[in-house]
């Protein structure tokens, strides 16, 4: 049993909570996190951060100035505040994404059905300035055009990473 199993099991939570979660497996995070060009100017926001693990990666490995994680989920917040403690740049909201404000942010990661992003895209217009990226994985934002698309492909499944740039010819205005 690794780190994530042990959290996992001491607030009793098994791997898909109600309306599914699926950890973002390392490469898929890293493919997000650089096709949106986070630095260390960036401040990003995971909408629906689960277990964390592209708030970790965005405040310790590429130095974002500030990462929120928002989770309305409080056994998932519980594992998202251990694996972030002790990140200075990093910060869980214990909150349904719909009551934050979004506004300071630079980059805003999403893992949510198109459904769900379909549903979000007043809320991202409203609140986003022109230039902020949005990065989906696997579901697109129904309407949107994105400006980058990849698929990536492990020995067991392919993952899509859709970018979106708020103002951009090709992405909502």
């Amino acid at each position: 049993m690794d780190e994530t199993d042990t959290l996992y099991h001491l607030v009793g939570l098994p791997w898909v909570v109600g309306a599914p979660f699926y950890p973002s497996p390392d490469f898929a995070i890293r493919s997000m996190l650089d096709m949106a060009g986070v630095t260390s100017d960036s401040v990003v926001y995971d909408l629906g951060c689960g277990d964390g693990g592209i708030v970790v990666a965005a405040a310790r490995h590429y130095g974002a100035k500030k990462v929120v994680g928002i989770e309305k989920s409080k056994k998932l917040c519980s594992i998202a505040i251990a694996k972030t403690r002790g990140l200075k740049n990093a910060s869980i909201v214990e909150a349904d994404y719909d009551e934050v404000d979004l506004s300071e942010a630079t980059v805003v990661t999403l893992y949510q059905s198109a459904s769900e992003n379909a549903r979000l895209k007043a809320k991202l217009l409203r609140e986003l300035s022109r230039g902020t990226t949005i990065v989906s994985h696997d579901f697109g934002i129904p309407g949107w055009h994105a400006t980058q698309f990849r698929v990536f492909r492990d020995h067991r499944r392919s993952y899509r990473v859709l970018v979106y740039v708020v103002g951009a010819t090709s992405a909502p205005n």
